[in-house]
């Protein structure tokens, strides 16, 4: 069965399926979404949670072993299979179709990955996935349905936003659910019990002693290292999270790598930036950033940024922040 992510409380407000397959790329959705696959889960009685990293969901002995071997034991598991950076192997294919086709009741299976192409989702195991349990695709909120998207979110922090202020701040993040979902977070860090208008959203917004992941990737775009770093040490301090900040770096880098291979194939500046959708003001940065760093490097950088993201896990030893100074500094 297929759900939108609207859909997913309600359903998950009812009987639980035996597995769960989650795919997009907005990170701020996608978290909702799996915090409450999460919580009901715990309700359930799925007392123990293991997630599988990239390498170990591309190892198929331990794919199978995991998924096989928890009705030995005592307690109910809640397994998460990280297949964000890359799709399952044939071999690991194989494995979740055959799974999915004869779930365990012990278990209950989410299948965490990235945006699926056409070929992913016209594949037997996605399709087995999708007979069996249940299909969630994260979609990017439209820019015009942001203003009410704000306002709901609002509503979940018991604040009222006036429409007309969830359209300045909506105009303000260029459409990004990350950004405006971090102004709203520091309205409610500010206490305002009152009807939010567009007047307090203005003076929230000029305040720019606070800094966003989005301030950081356009410092490093322009190659300003000391800004750059000034950026991440201050969304150090001020308690962001290390994996948010490394969504926005890589966010960037694919978008980066993939207008450095349209500019290999011919396109045009103009094509290129409407197809992408980069606005006027970024468009003389991502210019200079392109030619000084190729597509090449960016993707060297996303496997610098994949290490990272291992570390962050616990699967590599490390400090996340100082490996994310180091990929910063080798950006600009």
């Amino acid at each position: 069965m297929k759900l939108n992510f609207s859909q997913l409380d309600e359903h998950l407000s009812n009987k639980l399926a035996a597995i769960y397959l989650i795919s997009g790329d907005d990170p701020i959705q996608k978290l909702e979404a799996m915090q409450m696959l999460r919580r009901a889960a715990r309700t359930a009685g799925f007392t123990e949670r293991v997630r599988l990293a990239p390498e170990s969901v591309q190892d198929e002995d331990t794919l199978y072993t995991t998924l096989h071997s928890s009705s030995l034991m005592s307690d109910k598991n809640l397994l998460e299979l990280d297949y964000r950076s890359k799709a399952p192997t044939k071999p690991a294919a194989d494995i979740l179709e055959q799974y999915a086709a004869n779930p365990s009741p012990d278990n209950l299976v989410i299948i965490d990955t990235a945006k699926l192409d056409d070929s992913a989702t016209r594949s037997s195991w996605y399709k087995t996935v999708e007979k069996n349990g249940i299909v969630v695709t994260i979609w990017p909120v439209a820019r015009e349905q942001l203003p009410q998207w704000i306002i709901s979110r609002a509503r979940k922090y018991k604040m009222n936003i006036q429409h007309e202020a969830a359209s300045l701040l909506a105009d303000y993040v260029e459409g990004n659910l990350t950004a405006a979902a971090q102004a709203i977070e520091k309205i409610y860090l500010l206490k305002h019990d009152k009807a939010i208008d567009a007047e307090l959203i203005q003076s929230i917004l000029a305040d720019e002693s606070r800094y966003t992941v989005f301030d950081l990737t356009e410092s490093m775009i322009t190659t300003n290292k000391a800004r750059t770093l000034h950026i991440l040490e201050t969304l150090r301090l001020d308690g962001t999270e290390s994996v948010l900040v490394l969504w926005g770096i890589t966010r960037e880098l694919r978008i980066l790598t993939e207008i450095a291979l349209a500019q290999q194939q011919g396109l045009s500046w103009d094509e290129i930036f409407k197809k992408h959708r980069i606005f006027s003001r970024r468009q003389q940065g991502i210019r200079g950033f392109l030619s000084r760093f190729g597509k090449k490097a960016c993707q060297e950088c996303l496997v610098h940024a994949a290490d990272i993201d291992r570390m962050i896990k616990g699967g590599s030893p490390g400090n996340s922040w100082d490996a994310l100074q180091l990929l910063c500094l080798r950006l600009v």
